[in-house]
């Protein structure tokens, strides 16, 4: 075992960072590399590696040398080669950082060769050098690019587009297909090197690609054949050299990267990441004490992490280098590339020696193709003929998909055997013919041929003109050579109808794009009709002559530079000596911004602009066409209600149905003319309808049930972490005292536009370690709940020094905290200024109201108009000037929903001119009763709908009440009509603010066992069963139940199902099969049955006794037998209905609960299955499912309960040993006793108002709306009695929204009064004066008064008013007795041909419902039969009168009781009938307690429902019932009183009952001093 060796390098400035005056943020300090942060602010990190190379600056005297770098890495992952092993070096880095540089170099200088060339040529030296004649060498390599997650052969021109990866069991993952190529020198692995760089450089500039978005993979194959002479033996060592260049790992935003290139970088990036996530998972499980527990590795989620699979981790001696940029602008970057390699360096690798694998591979696979021959001869396959025509058998019948498996394995077995047979010479051929076919292709493309023929290395030719390719990765750069020969050179695509001399392909290249036209020593570029071609930056249509060092671009992404010899020689023109930099291709793609990008931005926002109002215009024609329609659906729907309405009330006024039907249905028939309304009712009209559109009563109640879960599972993790934050629903309107925050709004909605205040569902979130109160969106719980979540999950593991929660919540990054603000609002007000339309100065005492309502204080306010020669005499406070302008669309705005502006028809008044300058002092004197947990109070105030910084006071401490401010702020404004229209309706806005100073509160939550709790609670996460609770089976003689979720549930019952199957015996009886309990599985035991013998189904409900009344099981059917416990789903086809045994009632003298039990016959051989026909192989299992119909009293459709059953079949006469069954019985797994031989199941029933859906246009308005609030999540048992506000908050808040509104328009009243006081003048001595202010009362109120016989007698009046209920009637109209329904229900038939004069006393609905009662006739009617008649009956009654059937509609769902057990033991139960104890074995687990008669019973006997229980424990029920050491579990059916064991503590059993109530009781207990003592055996009663 050895870990992956990580070495750093530090690469030198490049021109771009030069050019920015980038700062050094790198240090290397012998193995220490130092990221310095502080000159950016930002941290320092240091990292330790194997190796750390700086070759930052070459006069450096550490600067460390290409060489030096191979050395010290490359030497010795050659010498493990050589020794056997497989070995890895792959590079890591943002793209420009190094990595080609170092892992390639310069492979024709010695001194900047890379490490691939060394190591190459070191090969082969080694090779050349060995003496020892026993010893044979062989080199075989491969060259592979991937690149969007897919797999190229850079060395087979023959080769697809996308190799396809395979895994073999003892080769482990590799490429189909790819070639490999038999090499003998290092000259040969260069040729293919340069071969393989140039068709990657092909293809990646006909897709828009450069190397840096693709992963380069080359692998050398060394083989070892060593000649044992004494022996006459040869043994092999196989190792593999793996060279990785991967892509760069810079971020998409730092690179500009968008379209095709974004999804590029989505896909390496997802190679990166996966590769990333591989590193970390190795370095977690490198790191674990304990190696059990091992963690899925995810190889296969990329490409690339599949390939090096056996490099990571595995079979390698792997030796990463991270290349690193030192700029301060690329300091992100370098700091991930530093974290990847830090926990690279963790991984350990197992490599071995690879000796002898070829014999044991060929022998294994000889042996697979010949099993595979066999068995597609069996299936009447000729191998030979689909091998040869592999396309002949799609015409002929299609193959089934395993027939295609075992084909596709076998032609796979014999590649890889005809590959690995291949000798040494047929590899060399092979290899020869593959060159030759390649630089056939290159030379078809147009590419250069040097001097001796070939295409390969690169050279320059020395008198011909010629096209060198520009490439963004260097080592892709200036190696492709088009030659331009005497006269014409075409160029266009491989599929012109006359090929061009030159191909290229990609984007925006023509089939015949363009002529190099060489005559006289001169190359004229002329281009063809619609090409697009750039000369030096300039798009060209003209030809033009092209001069040595010009840049030719042709299409979107071929780039070239022109080169000319002879130009060359003769004008000593050497254009990069002159330029400022070397002409490559970012000095072309520069150039070309700097030229065309004026014009390209120009186009770019023409386009969008003309996109803009395209898009405008559409979506006005769009909004007018959807109004007209709905207009006239309304029209159309209110039409068709007026007819309803009309005929319900000729009915419901004595009338004939039939007669009002037929009324009702010819009416229907033709449409009335549309009414003509008046220009008022118009208006009427759509106020109303306008008022009913933005109604949200129901919106908001779907809002509050469907999002309960959600407020539920976040304070239930907010208890667990101890965060004491609180989350609760809350609504919020927009109105004038409480505004909308903009987050709480959808993006881009404005509230100016509304008629009518919107009202939004919000949570509030209380910090109450911080005191502080937050809104969020619902959306924005979701987002935090899954941060929530994660934390959850990871708490656990942290240390307590893992981070500071409180620096956290300060930071932003614990998402249960938000940031605070300093100051938080107390309240606002506001002030009219009717008084500076009559020139009087007035003083307002207004109070501040908060968003809920309630009063916080008041507010002392001077609103005087300023005359021109008025004379200031302020001697404190603060005075300031401020000019104030209006503009009309900013207040206005709000009437654009048809009303019309009365601004035009306002006169000024006298002293207000228009378009002369009025000026006014709002003065801000004093804030009254403000609370003293608010310091350093302010007010600030603005005028509505101005959304400039705000007029604000000094803050003052407050310490004494009133507070004076003394601000006077003098306002200069143009008089305008929109200023005028502000003075008659709307106000000055004043909001006070402070820093609020939370006193010390108790947490509501707080857990007081928060270890044992953490304990449970981490268990949570695996309580459900990987079993999913089934649907049930399909009936064969009704249709399925139909069910209503929005019906209102009318009450709710615990159920306890047994199942039991029974088999004939030697003596004729029915006696029940073995089960086997020990397996754990969510069915609760498994059914051991014999094979070919008569078997019935006993099934036994048990509930508590109340208003559940079972008439019988109206069918059993049995189905979807299958191997595995999933059912994979589709049509029941295998369902079986059983004859079934009248049911019974049991009594039990012991138990007083409702017992009713039924049978039914099962004939298992007619599902004909041979599942259930064979005897069961070992380790198999069968399941089936069950669903029974049972038949409740007032219950309009069956119940069904449903069960999955666990069964195996033994042979009719095996038995279970003695042996066997002793071992059984010692793990709990089966018993002798008949009670242990029967399945559990736990189920709820909840009764369903049916009538619901009944009543006129509840089906279509019907809302498909979960309530989660009585939805079960982990940890709820510690909320105690918190719940999700539901419909109630829709209440309360409409009653607050009553107080504003009632505030405002008290405020309203009191200016009026305070300006006619002011305007009346002063009023004379003895005269009543009207308070307009709140101030206190004039007189004290007395503690005690006297009254005479008078005032007593309109006292008592008075009382008598207030204390007397008025009365409401709550019957419907045409009566409440049931006998009436019933007497008149015939005479309103439609079925009825008789007069309404007629009495009948039943109607067909009736008799249908009786008839269903009667279980004399066995086919009973479908659901579908039952739901029509209903309907009938339904149309043939009144609304009214439906409302009284009383129809309930059963559902029965089946509930899985958690796996975590909270608490288990003994304990007394009080028996209501004889009054004694009786002692039971209790398990809790939540939310149900699970009672057994004692600890070796294998089946549940009892539950009681802790979700709606009550748990009561005082010293006043101890002392009450006289027995010490007692509680209670209250439920809805009854009541249980429970006596702890000796030696049990009562808190241990409450906090797994309650734990919040046990957590307070002990906080009560510590307090007061006293404990909850254990009982002792003195004081407990033993069981009866």
């Amino acid at each position: 075992m050895s870990s992956v060796k990580v070495a750093v390098r530090v690469r030198p400035f490049n021109q771009r960072e030069i050019s920015n005056t980038s700062k050094c943020v790198l240090q290397v300090n012998g193995n220490t590399t130092t990221i310095n942060g502080h000159s950016i602010n930002k941290e320092n990190f240091s990292f330790n590696f194997d190796h750390s190379y700086w070759s930052f600056a070459r006069n450096d005297p550490h600067f460390i040398t290409q060489k030096q770098v191979y050395e010290e890495l490359g030497v010795e992952m050659l010498e493990h080669a050589f020794e056997g092993y497989n070995v890895c070096i792959f590079a890591y880095g943002q793209t420009g950082s190094g990595k080609s540089y170092t892992m390639m170099g310069k492979a024709n200088d010695p001194d900047e060769m890379g490490i691939i060339p060394r190591l190459c040529n070191d090969l082969f030296a080694r090779i050349d050098n060995n003496n020892d004649k026993d010893v044979q060498y062989s080199v075989e390599v491969s060259y592979m690019e991937i690149y969007c997650e897919r797999v190229k052969d850079l060395l087979n021109p023959n080769s697809g587009g996308n190799l396809r990866v395979r895994e073999h069991p003892l080769l482990g993952p590799y490429v189909d297909d790819l070639t490999k190529m038999a090499v003998c020198s290092y000259h040969d692995i260069c040729n293919l090197m340069d071969e393989g760089n140039k068709a990657r450089t092909v293809a990646a500039t006909n897709m828009n690609s450069t190397s840096s978005r693709s992963h380069a993979v080359f692998t050398i194959v060394l083989t070892q054949k060593r000649h044992c002479a004494d022996s006459n033996l040869d043994t092999e060592k196989h190792s593999k050299i793996s060279l990785v260049d991967l892509a760069g790992s810079e971020r998409a935003n730092s690179t500009g990267a968008e379209g095709q290139r974004l999804k590029e970088g989505a896909n390496i990036n997802k190679s990166l990441t996966t590769l990333g996530l591989v590193i970390s998972k190795l370095a977690e499980e490198s790191t674990k004490k304990k190696k059990s527990n091992k963690g899925v590795i995810p190889y296969r989620d990329s490409v690339l992490t599949w390939l090096l699979r056996e490099n990571l981790g595995g079979n390698s001696k792997t030796a990463m280098l991270a290349a690193l940029s030192p700029a301060d602008i690329n300091f992100d970057e370098t700091l991930s590339t530093l974290r990847y390699a830090d926990r690279a360096k963790q991984i350990v690798c197992q490599a071995v020696v690879n000796e002898d694998p070829n014999a044991k591979l060929i022998r294994e696979l000889n042996e697979e193709v010949i099993k595979l021959r066999h068995i597609l001869k069996d299936k009447g396959i000729d191998v030979t003929d689909v091998q040869e025509t592999p396309g002949k058998h799609k015409k002929g019948p299609k193959l089934p998909a395993h027939v295609h498996e075992q084909l596709e394995k076998l032609q796979e077995s014999e590649k890889l055997m005809a590959e690995i047979g291949k000798t040494w010479e047929q590899k060399l051929i092979h290899t020869e013919e593959i060159r030759k076919q390649r630089e056939e292709e290159l030379r078809d493309m147009g590419l250069a041929c040097a001097e001796d023929g070939t295409t390969l290395g690169v050279f320059s030719p020395k008198k011909l003109p010629h096209l060198v390719n520009l490439n963004e990765d260097p080592l892709m750069s200036e190696c492709l050579i088009y030659y331009l020969k005497e006269g014409v050179t075409s160029v266009g695509r491989p599929e012109a109808e006359h090929r061009p001399d030159i191909l290229l392909s990609g984007e925006a290249i023509l089939e015949l794009h363009c002529e190099f036209i060489n005559e006289d020593g001169n190359v004229t570029l002329t281009m063809k009709p619609n090409a697009s071609c750039y000369i030096n930056g300039k798009q060209v249509t003209t030809p033009t002559v092209l001069h040595t060092g010009s840049r030719v671009i042709l299409g979107e992404h071929h780039v070239f530079r022109y080169n000319d010899p002879q130009e060359a020689r003769q004008s000593r023109h050497n254009l990069a000596a002159i330029a400022e930099q070397p002409i490559d291709w970012k000095y072309a793609q520069q150039e070309l911004l700097d030229k065309q990008g004026i014009d390209l931005k120009a186009d770019m926002e023409k386009k969008m602009l003309e996109m803009e109002s395209q898009y405008r215009r559409e979506k006005v024609e769009l909004e007018q066409k959807m109004y007209h329609q709905t207009r006239e659906y309304e029209s159309m729907i209110e039409n068709l209600q007026k007819q309803v309405d009309l005929a319900q009330s000729y009915i419901s006024g004595g009338g004939s149905i039939w007669e009002g039907e037929r009324m009702l249905t010819s009416s229907l028939l033709e449409f009335p003319e549309e009414l003509k309304w008046t220009s008022d009712q118009k208006r009427v009209v759509l106020k109303a309808a306008i008022k009913w559109r933005y109604h949200q009563f129901t919106s908001v109640r779907d809002d509050l049930w469907g999002n309960a879960i959600f407020v539920k599972e976040a304070n239930a993790i907010s208890v667990e972490l101890k965060k004491k934050v609180q989350f609760q629903f809350a609504l919020l309107t927009d109105t004038m005292y409480s505004p909308l925050p903009p987050d709480l709004l959808p993006p881009g909605e404005d509230l100016t536009l509304r008629p009518y205040p919107k009202t939004v569902v919000a949570i509030q979130v209380q910090d109450l370690k911080n005191g502080a109160t937050h809104y969020w969106s619902i959306e924005k719980l979701k987002q935090r709940l899954e941060a929530m979540r994660d934390m959850y999950e990871t708490d656990a593991e942290m240390s307590p020094a893992d981070g500071d929660p409180m620096m956290d919540a300060l930071m932003g990054t614990d998402p249960f905290y938000d940031r605070f603000p300093w100051f938080r609002m107390v309240g606002r007000a506001f002030v009219y200024l009717n008084n500076l339309l009559h020139n009087v100065p007035l003083i307002h005492k207004v109070a501040v109201v908060n968003e809920k309502g309630e009063v916080k204080g008041y507010l002392k306010v001077a609103i005087e108009p300023v005359q021109k020669d008025e004379v200031i005499n302020q001697k404190k406070g603060v005075r300031q000037t401020a000019k104030l302008h209006f503009r009309k669309e900013d207040f206005l705005k709000s009437h654009k929903n048809g009303e019309t502006s009365d601004s035009d028809a306002l006169a000024f008044p006298e002293h207000m001119q228009e378009e002369v300058e009025f000026c006014f002092r709002v003065v801000v004197l004093q804030a009254i009763d403000v609370a003293d947990t608010y310091s350093d109070v302010f007010c600030q105030f603005n005028f509505l709908h101005r959304h400039d910084e705000a007029f604000s006071t000094e803050p003052m401490k407050n310490s004494k009440s009133p507070l004076t401010f003394e601000h006077t702020q003098n306002l200069h404004i143009k008089m305008s009509k929109t200023f005028l229209h502000y003075l008659h309706h709307f106000p000055i806005i004043f909001e006070v603010f402070g820093h609020f100073q939370p006193k010390s509160e108790q947490f509501n939550f707080e857990r007081q066992n928060s270890a044992l709790g953490r304990r449970l609670s981490t268990k949570l996460t695996f309580q459900q069963p990987s079993l999913v609770i089934s649907t049930p089976v399909k009936s064969k003689k009704a249709n399925a139940p139909i069910q209503n979720n929005n019906a209102s549930v009318k009450s709710k019952h615990d159920l306890l199902v047994w199942f039991e199957i029974c088999e004939l015996a030697n003596n004729g009886e029915y006696v029940p099969t073995i089960v086997d309990h020990a397996q754990g599985l969510p069915t609760h035991g498994i059914f051991l049955l014999h094979q070919g013998i008569q078997r019935r189904i006993k099934i036994t409900i048990c509930h508590e006794k109340g208003e559940l009344k079972w008439k019988d099981c109206q069918e059993l059917v049995v189905g979807r037998i299958r191997a595995g416990p999933e059912w994979a789903g589709g049509d029941d086809v295998d369902v079986l209905s059983l004859g079934l045994f009248p049911g019974t009632f049991m009594e039990f003298s012991m138990d007083d609960r409702t017992f009713f039990q039924f049978e039914a016959a099962w004939d298992s051989s007619l599902h004909n299955s041979p599942l259930l026909n064979r005897v069961s192989n070992y380790g198999d299992q069968i399941y089936m499912t069950l669903s029974a119909y049972m038949e409740l009293d007032g219950c309009a459709q069956p119940a069904v309960v449903t069960k999955d059953l666990c069964l195996l079949i033994y042979a009719r006469d095996s038995k279970i040993s003695a042996a066997s069954r002793f071992c059984r019985s010692l793990v709990g797994g089966i018993s002798k006793s008949p009670e242990m031989n029967r399945v559990p199941g736990v189920y709820q029933l909840c009764l369903k108002d049916g009538s619901d859906s009944g009543s006129p246009g509840a089906i279509r308005r019907q809302r498909r709306v979960l309530d989660t609030s009585s939805a079960y999540v982990r940890g709820e048992e510690n909320l105690g009695q918190w719940r999700p506000r539901g419909d109630s908050l829709i209440f309360e808040h409409q009653w607050e929204l009553e107080k504003l509104t009632r505030l405002q328009q008290v405020e309203r009243v009191r200016l009026f009064l305070r300006l006619r006081d002011r305007l009346k003048g002063k009023k004379n001595k003895g005269e009543a004066r009207t308070p307009v202010s709140p101030c206190d009362p004039v007189c004290a109120i007395p503690e005690s008064i006297k009254l005479d016989e008078k005032d007593k007698g309109i006292v008592g009046k008075v009382l008598g008013l207030i204390r007397r209920k008025i009365p409401m009637n709550k019957d419907p109209p045409t009566g409440n007795k049931a006998q009436e329904l019933s007497d008149e229900s015939g005479s309103n038939s439609i079925t009825s041909p008789v007069s309404d004069k007629s009495l009948i006393k039943s109607s067909r609905s009736s008799d249908l419902l009786c008839r269903q009662k009667s279980k004399s006739d066995q086919n009973l009617a479908s659901n579908d039969d039952i739901v029509d008649n209903l309907g009938g009956m339904k149309r043939s009654l009144s609304g009214s009168r439906i409302l009284q059937l009383n129809i309930l509609v059963p559902e029965v769902l089946e509930e899985r009781v958690g796996v975590v057990v909270s608490k288990k033991g003994y304990m007394n139960f009080l028996e209501e009938k004889t009054q004694g104890w009786t002692r039971r074995w209790v398990i809790v687990r939540r939310p149900y307690i699970l009672l057994f008669r004692d600890d070796r019973d294998l089946v549940i006997r009892g539950i009681i429902n802790l979700a709606n229980a009550r748990i009561e424990h005082s010293e006043d029920q101890q002392a009450m019932v006289k027995v010490p050491n007692t509680f209670s579990v209250c439920t809805n059916q009854r009541g249980f009183l429970m006596q702890m064991m000796p030696g049990d503590e009562m808190y241990d059993w409450l906090y797994a009952i309650n734990p919040l109530m046990a957590g307070q009781m002990k906080l009560h207990g510590n307090q007061n001093g006293t404990t909850l003592k254990s009982p002792t055996s003195s004081s407990s009663i033993a069981a009866s």
